[in-house]
């Protein structure tokens, strides 16, 4: 199950916004969205979880604690979570942490290494 700032970031790729866009429909500073999607950041209130999740079509459940359907009038049957965009073992997991610590200008060179490593199998 993953962890609230990541469902939170999940939800809002999901439905293709920016912090910024996410930031003025919730009606908060995008700094404030930065925060929520960071492991060690704040938490949204209640109120602005709800209106995540209204905003990005989600489940106030599964934004909230991870369980039940990912989207909003999804059937029982939709999973929380669609493994294959997301770490599926505990060595996964450990390298994308260890992405999103990175800042942008050095993620990239670290893709380029990761895909070039790919291409000589």
């Amino acid at each position: 199950m993953s962890l609230l700032f990541n469902r939170i970031r999940q939800a809002r790729r999901g439905a293709e916004l920016s912090q910024s866009e996410l930031a003025n429909i919730v009606g908060v500073a995008r700094s404030a969205v930065a925060q929520w999607e960071r492991r060690d950041g704040a938490k949204p209130t209640t109120e602005n979880m709800a209106k995540i999740a209204m905003a990005t079509t989600v489940s106030f459940e599964w934004l909230a604690t991870g369980r039940g359907g990912r989207w909003l009038g999804g059937d029982a049957e939709t999973p929380a979570m669609m493994l294959n965009f997301y770490a599926q073992c505990s060595l996964e997991e450990r390298l994308l942490l260890a992405f999103r610590t990175l800042r942008s200008p050095e993620q990239q060179p670290l893709v380029d290494f990761v895909e070039a490593m790919t291409d000589r199998a």
